[in-house]
């Protein structure tokens, strides 16, 4: 999703890209994930609807939910070893494991760690991007993967519909939900943030993270009638 300023990077990005070790990722320093919502070149819709949450059955796949507090830090034990790719900085910056169906098939599943954002793309096909050798095997991938609410690869346009409903914005091809929700912060993170924030007045803290703009993206793309694509992301902005 759309990267807004935040809590600073350091605080927000995770052991995955903290203290690396060098021979479990490599930096590459290009645009060519044409794929990533985080990727500077991305095309975004103009606007945000304010409808309501889309179910959390959406943001789950795998047995990856990206409504857990670290839902990547397992993933070479679930998936299997995979060098990760980390590109950009700031507010762009995004570290990258990619997993392709052990079956001889071209699908991939990416996962995609963000500055404030988590994100997932299953995709078919597409352009090749500086990295995709770093895509490992893994036999716990299958043409029939879904995400527990059963969006995948091969789907049509109208059984999207079903589990998501209309899209927020549509063209020839290409199935769009954005929402952005302003969401009470909970006591229990907000306790965790008056800890890491002890340097502000009350005031200025209460104003800033009282609460937060939950932000959901979820995109289908498709080619003669079948989804190719899935992106989907969650972000929290302060």
């Amino acid at each position: 999703m759309r990267v807004h300023a935040g809590i600073c990077l350091s605080l927000l990005l995770s052991p995955l890209l903290l203290a690396q070790d060098t021979s479990k990722t490599v930096r590459l320093a290009d645009r060519t994930d044409w794929w990533s919502v985080l990727n500077e070149n991305f095309e975004w819709p103009n606007n945000k609807a304010k409808g309501d949450e889309l179910a959390p059955a959406n943001f789950e796949i795998a047995g990856v939910n990206l409504e857990a507090e670290t839902p990547f830090r397992d993933l070479r034990e679930r998936f299997g070893w995979a060098i990760s790719a980390i590109r950009s900085k700031g507010n762009n910056a995004r570290e990258q494991f990619c997993y392709v169906f052990g079956q001889g098939t071209s699908g991939r599943l990416v996962f995609e760690h963000g500055e404030s954002n988590e994100s997932f793309y299953l995709f078919t096909g597409g352009q090749p991007w500086n990295g995709q050798a770093l895509c490992a095997g893994s036999t716990q991938l299958t043409p029939a993967l879904r995400t527990k609410s059963g969006l995948g690869l091969g789907i049509s346009p109208s059984e999207v519909e079903q589990i998501l409903g209309k899209p927020d914005f549509s063209s020839p091809n290409r199935f769009v939900y954005y929402r952005d929700i302003e969401k009470h912060t909970p006591d229990d993170k907000l306790a965790q943030l008056r800890t890491e924030h002890s340097d502000l007045a009350d005031k200025d803290f209460h104003d800033n993270y009282d609460s937060y703009d939950l932000e959901l993206y979820i995109e289908a793309r498709f080619t003669d009638g079948k989804l190719t694509y899935l992106a989907v992301s969650k972000g929290e902005n302060y």
